[in-house]
């Protein structure tokens, strides 16, 4: 997986990013997870693609710049002060659009411009274990209400896992906290009416493909005992895809 925008954004930004050189496991799982967001987008956008895609929580999200088809309207929803900041390295264009607000304040969501039962899919990375579970239940239930028939895509944590903020190798060196951790996800499907999971990938799974990225003795380990470091891996994080309402024919 190349990403030439995100390399120049890194070499651009004046921040200590060397407090996250031990941090292998996020590094990785990072990539593994935006490969497969980004399949999954991709995979949406070849059925629909004039479709509307809204990015949650944007920050300095660079998969416009890799997956854009030419036809999709994109809109990117963040702080004000992330908005300002993205404005140094992105351009708006006519399909491409920033909105600065809180993606809890949901007036972001008058801004999306969609068509009559226009396709589209709402995603959301690595931000729903920093958000409450009544956060993220208003949010699904928000979108529900507002945009059915509609896709969304995010990540979740386990229970167990959400409650390891202070050991983790690199939210631990910020003042972020993990909030909230599903073990089920077919849960989220009492969460409103019309609400059904249509997929779920146990990203984490593909950390033994990559045995050169592993330290040695995880590296070890993964050839001789995989089951071990498949075990605590799997679960740990997964990428959660529902389907609110149908597309009339």
């Amino acid at each position: 997986m190349s990403d030439r925008k995100a390399v120049e954004i890194a070499e651009s930004l004046d921040y200590d990013f060397s407090k996250y050189e031990n941090g292998w496991a996020s590094q990785l799982g990072c990539v593994i997870r935006a490969r497969a967001i980004d399949r999954i987008v991709q995979n949406f956008l070849e059925t629909h693609p004039s479709a509307v895609i809204v990015n949650l929580g944007a920050g300095l999200c660079t998969r416009f710049s890799r997956i854009d088809n030419g036809q999709v309207r994109w809109y990117e929803v963040d702080f004000p002060e992330v908005i300002a900041l993205r404005h140094k390295f992105f351009q708006e264009s006519n399909r491409h659009h920033f909105i600065a607000k809180s993606m809890l304040d949901f007036t972001w969501m008058d801004a999306i411009q969609r068509e009559p039962n226009q396709p589209m899919m709402i995603v959301y990375e690595g931000v729903s274990m920093y958000l409450s579970e009544a956060e993220n239940k208003a949010l699904l239930q928000q979108i529900n209400a507002r945009f059915s028939p509609v896709e969304i895509l995010f990540d979740v944590l386990n229970r167990k896992r959400s409650r390891t903020t202070k050991h983790h190798d690199t939210v631990s060196k910020t003042n972020a906290e993990f909030k909230w951790g599903i073990d089920q996800s077919s849960k989220l499907e009492t969460w409103g009416s019309n609400i059904w999971l249509k997929h779920e990938e146990f990203y984490l799974s593909q950390f033994l493909n990559y045995s050169q990225r592993l330290p040695i003795a995880w590296s070890i380990l993964a050839q001789l005992l995989p089951f071990i470091p498949l075990a605590l891996f799997k679960n740990s994080g997964r990428i959660v895809q529902l389907q609110i309402g149908n597309y009339s024919e």
